[in-house]
């Protein structure tokens, strides 16, 4: 990205698919392709949360823009200030997810099938042995219970972070053009060559088998300003108290000064009745009667 808005400052991507090259699992999966999601640069780029998909024979172009979200903390929040840094970089939840499959792992087998890039001695990755004997099975049961409305919540608690870079895109997609591929077919045709293999039945050489494999992103911002969300506290207990004052100095006539002297005459009268304040000494009140005599 060249810090130009629009297609002068955009970045062209080309991906291949490799479809030839796919097993017979790939039988399982409704579609071939890759899923792209953008992230900022401090945050760990993950597809479970967020991205889209990209089909063989495609171009797509990939509006973006920046956004920022800051929410409020506790009390007038949900957020929670101490979540800034993982394994995985930046807070967020593509992040929050990976560390759950990754604590379950851990627990579980004691290693974690990848280890994160911020590792720091946090885990270890697992043998061939030890994936085979537990990773495989301990995974496929985090990611039942992960997947099961009723206990993702539970089974991933994942906070929301009070700061958060987003990156949103619009997505357009059409067709690659038969002239484009033949344009390309002689640049990429030593790649081609590297990625044949006549031992397994992989042969691209064609305009065809570009067709088949070629993806094209162009990635660009449809604006260099970033967009800021803020959550602001509207009404607080200052708000509420001021209510409260309000209503009662409308119905009832008081005010902060009226409640202090009925508090005030209610500890005279407390003091009066339980503990003598107030009272006259009989011997003065005799001393008053002789001299009126």
């Amino acid at each position: 990205m060249r810090g130009k808005m629009g297609d002068y400052g955009n970045m062209k991507l080309l991906f291949w698919a490799d479809v030839q090259d796919y097993g017979l699992r790939a039988a399982d999966f409704p579609a071939v392709g890759f899923t792209v999601a953008f992230h900022d640069s401090t945050a760990y780029g993950s597809t479970s949360s967020s991205g889209f998909l990209m089909s063989p024979g495609t171009y797509y172009k990939a509006d973006l823009r920046l956004k920022e979200e800051y929410r409020e903390p506790p009390p007038g929040g949900q957020c929670d200030p101490l979540l800034v840094n993982t394994t995985y970089g930046a807070y967020g939840e593509g992040a929050c997810i990976l560390m759950c499959k990754d604590d379950y792992l851990n627990d579980t087998c004691g290693c974690v099938n990848v280890t994160p890039p911020l590792n720091n001695g946090t885990y270890e990755s697992c043998t061939l042995k030890e994936w085979a004997e537990c990773g495989a099975e301990a995974y496929l049961d985090w990611f039942q219970n992960f997947t099961d409305p009723n206990r993702a919540e539970a089974f991933c608690p994942c906070a929301t972070a009070c700061v958060e870079t987003r990156y949103e895109a619009q997505v357009s997609s059409s067709s690659v053009s038969r002239p484009y591929a033949e344009n390309l077919l002689p640049n990429v045709m030593p790649y081609l060559q590297a990625k044949s293999d006549p031992a397994y039945n992989i042969s691209y050489s064609t305009v065809n088998d570009i067709l088949d494999n070629l993806m094209v992103v162009d990635v660009l911002f449809t604006s260099m300003q970033k967009s800021e969300i803020r959550e602001i506290v509207t009404y607080g207990f200052a708000n509420l108290l001021g209510d409260i004052g309000g209503v009662l100095g409308l119905f009832l006539g008081a005010s902060i000064f009226t409640i202090l002297e009925f508090f005030q005459f209610l500890l005279f009268s407390l003091n009066k009745h339980c503990c003598g304040m107030g009272k006259e000494k009989e011997g003065t009140k005799d001393d008053e009667e002789k001299d009126m005599l």
